[in-house]
């Protein structure tokens, strides 16, 4: 069994019953207690787990995750601006002629067309602020969600936008998240968060778009996996230590 395989087992088990041992998980893994041991330790420089006698722990960060507070869209754009300009250029260094892709919303988002090269591209998006950027462009063809807009992040949400998303199938998803925490994918509103959902479903490679300061971030609901996912794009003030735990289960891509 490889290493991340090992790790996410663990956690599962943690998450489970908050407290685990290592003689139990050498014999449930069938690998020694030193493995386990170093598994823990590993986890615990992580921040996902905290070493006890014998075993570890669930690491406490609800009082962390529950103070997360959505800012609005205005709010946002001032925030990490030179981290967001580093994810749009490699968001739109993928993209390449006659693709098709998704672009939710985001202010991270915004900024890929201020480096986007590629011609020929159809742009299906959930956001007003990244149809308003795209629509009047010879080279690219957009296509708006439509639904309930929800005004405080710029984004059609609900029945209306999931059965188009359903429908619609694109080469490569660039997805924004308020949060990553182990291998929760997540954002504060559920209603957007199944939309998200259901294009990384229908979505050949699913990129992931999370500045540095993302990372250890639960917000309210978890709409995907890290383990199903083509990749993570970020900055490259991400923390080593993140970074080798994220390329164990999907590629880093800085």
């Amino acid at each position: 069994m490889i290493k991340e395989d090992r790790f996410q087992l663990i956690l599962d088990e943690i998450n489970k019953n908050s407290v685990v041992e290592v003689s139990d998980l050498s014999e449930a893994l069938n690998v020694t207690e030193m493995t386990i041991r170093r598994d823990l330790n590993e986890l615990e420089e992580l921040g996902l787990v905290t070493r006890v006698h014998g075993g570890a722990k669930k690491k406490v960060k609800e009082k962390v995750n529950l103070s997360y507070t959505e800012l609005t869209y205005s709010q946002k754009k001032t925030i990490n601006v030179d981290q967001k300009r580093q994810i749009a250029k490699k968001c739109a260094e993928l993209i390449k002629d006659n693709d098709i892709v998704f672009i939710s919303s985001g202010t991270t988002n915004d900024f890929i067309f201020d480096y986007l090269t590629a011609k020929n591209i159809n742009i299906i998006t959930n956001s007003i602020s990244i149809f308003n950027r795209f629509k009047d462009h010879p080279d690219y063809d957009v296509i708006l969600s439509g639904g309930r807009y929800r005004a405080r992040t710029g984004t059609f949400i609900g029945y209306f936008a999931n059965k188009l998303l359903k429908e619609i199938k694109v080469h490569k998803a660039f997805v924004g998240t308020n949060g990553i925490n182990g291998n929760n994918i997540t954002t504060a509103n559920e209603e957007e968060g199944n939309g998200l959902h259901i294009i990384l479903d229908n979505a050949t490679e699913r990129y992931i778009l999370a500045d540095s300061s993302k990372f250890g971030i639960q917000a309210f609901f978890t709409f995907y996996d890290v383990k199903n996912i083509t990749g993570i794009i970020t900055d490259s003030d991400i923390s080593p230590k993140t970074e080798e735990y994220y390329n164990r289960i999907t590629r880093v891509i800085k």
